[in-house]
């Protein structure tokens, strides 16, 4: 996890000899957000940051606060890179103790009576949750501690609901297919160790939903865009498509598409590409090419791949987040759905 820049930390300042007076006057001028006792950000930067940013550093003065924080869940996957859907409302850390269980008072904290405080008093920051974890097994990453990969996304899969857990369940495997530690055609239902995991919960719902988010996980999604509509898919009753599926034409190599669904039953195939931001900011799915020119290099994809007789459908989050939207243009692209029961899909994960 990268920490945006701006956390302002006493500690570190006192240890280096320096003084924290102009701090503290600033705090009761109202011009920094006080996220713990220690550990300020300027009240201007909060308010204009993003939530995942606050949540950064949130997570950042807590691990650095208390010894031995052991972040788990969501937080868990945040901190070592993986992704997930929604910014957390909580910080998850795995309680040292069964009493310490639960949700502890926020600590944000802002001393003023402007429109800013009230921004801020409203919004509450991230308070800590704690959860028992006998099989924590906790792991450094980078100055975090939290419960490994394995840990984490059995923690998410028994605990949430589809949407969160795919999002993890595919960064964990990507993660772990990038160590070599998964093949790419599989998923993580292959790993003995998580089988055995999802047998031996003791309830029923638990193992079902895990069940089905590990069937599901492979290496081969890309941003949790793709597995939130992956989600999706299960909930609006379409089969799951093909992942990364190469496409040529008499020109050569076009490209591959997000997803892949072949043509049945004298049916066309249907080519799926959610568009999302991470396409065109993120470098690794960029391939060396700027956001401008991958925006560019996708509408020649797309004018490439369409005429080749198939369906197509392009959406975004907002049409994720209302699966009847999603549900529309999958048809209009030539897909049916089939007759499942359907598994809650939200747009808060």
């Amino acid at each position: 996890m990268d920490i945006p820049p701006g956390l302002i930390e006493t500690p570190a300042i006192l240890r280096s000899g320096g003084r924290t007076d102009a701090i503290h006057s600033s705090f009761m001028a109202g011009k920094l957000v006080r996220i713990r006792r220690g550990f300020y950000v300027e009240t201007s930067r909060w308010l204009a940051a993003q939530p995942w940013s606050r949540f950064a550093w949130t997570v950042a003065a807590a691990a650095r606060a208390i010894p031995g924080l052991v972040l788990c869940r969501e937080t868990a996957a945040f901190a070592i890179g993986i992704p997930i859907l929604r910014t957390p409302s909580f910080v998850e850390c795995v309680a040292p103790n069964p009493s310490r269980s639960g949700r502890h008072r926020p600590t944000l904290s802002i001393v003023s009576a402007g429109n800013g405080s009230q921004h801020v008093v409203r919004d509450r920051g991230f308070p800590l949750r704690y959860h028992v974890n006998p099989e924590a097994s906790p792991e450094r990453f980078g100055e975090f501690i939290a419960t490994g990969l394995l840990n984490t996304v059995l923690d998410v899969a028994f605990s949430l609901t589809l949407s969160q857990s795919l999002v993890v369940a595919d960064g964990v495997a990507r993660a772990l297919w990038k160590k070599g530690a998964l093949e790419q055609e599989s998923n993580l239902l292959n790993m003995g160790q998580v089988a055995a995991a999802v047998q031996a919960h003791p309830h029923a719902a638990a193992r079902r939903r895990a069940e089905l988010a590990f069937s599901l996980a492979s290496p081969l999604a890309e941003s949790a865009g793709e597995s939130f509509s992956r989600a999706a898919f299960q909930f609006l009753g379409f089969e799951q498509p093909e992942l990364q599926h190469d496409f040529s034409d008499a020109g050569g190599f076009i490209g591959r598409s997000d997803f892949w669904w072949p043509g049945r039953e004298g049916r066309k195939g249907v080519v799926g590409e959610f568009d999302g931001k991470a396409k065109y900011i993120t470098p690794e799915l960029r391939n060396g090419a700027t956001a401008e020119e991958a925006v560019y290099n996708e509408k020649l994809r797309e004018d490439r791949i369409r005429p080749l007789g198939f369906g197509f459908a392009r959406w975004g989050w907002a049409d994720v987040e209302n699966p009847e939207r999603l549900r529309r243009k999958l048809i209009g692209a030539g897909l049916l759905p089939g007759v499942r029961p359907r598994l809650l899909v939200t747009s808060r994960g």
